[in-house]
């Protein structure tokens, strides 16, 4: 998905570049800078999520494993849709035609974002693995006060 989305942000970079509107290229306007930023931010954090998730797949403990692996999931599809929307978005709608190869990149970065489970299917799986029993442990372990006591 990284690959995928490093190309889509390139494309749509070269694309601001050159395409022109109201005589300067889209590149000068604010706002499609601050898209374009925002997409290079997402793309970070899913790069360095997956850099991180590699490095401990070989050593970490299964729990560790599991929530790093869920929170890579969950950050990488959100990365991919956002970039995949906003290049589609910034093309125009020249973005999802044939020959534009943006919306080819888009529906790849769908299909990985489903793969092995969607955002939501990993957030429910942390939701009951990683935070439901620490929280439980620490209601557990709290003092409890008995009614009518100060």
């Amino acid at each position: 998905s990284v690959g995928a989305m490093e190309t889509l942000i390139e494309r749509t970079t070269e694309h601001l570049k050159t395409r022109r509107q109201f005589g300067a290229p889209l590149a000068r306007f604010q706002a499609l800078q601050h898209r374009l930023a925002d997409t290079m931010i997402g793309l970070e954090q899913a790069d360095a999520m997956v850099m991180a998730a590699a490095m401990l797949i070989d050593h970490a403990p299964p729990e560790v494993r599991q929530k790093v692996l869920a929170t890579t999931k969950v950050i990488t599809a959100r990365a991919a849709q956002a970039t995949s929307e906003a290049a589609i978005q910034m093309h125009g709608a020249m973005g999802m035609t044939a020959e534009c190869r943006v919306g080819h990149f888009a529906k790849l970065l769908t299909t990985l974002s489903l793969y092995l489970g969607d955002a939501q299917h990993h957030l429910r799986w942390y939701a009951e693995h990683a935070i439901a029993p620490s929280a439980a442990a620490t209601q557990a372990s709290a003092p409890t006060t008995e009614k009518g006591s100060a």
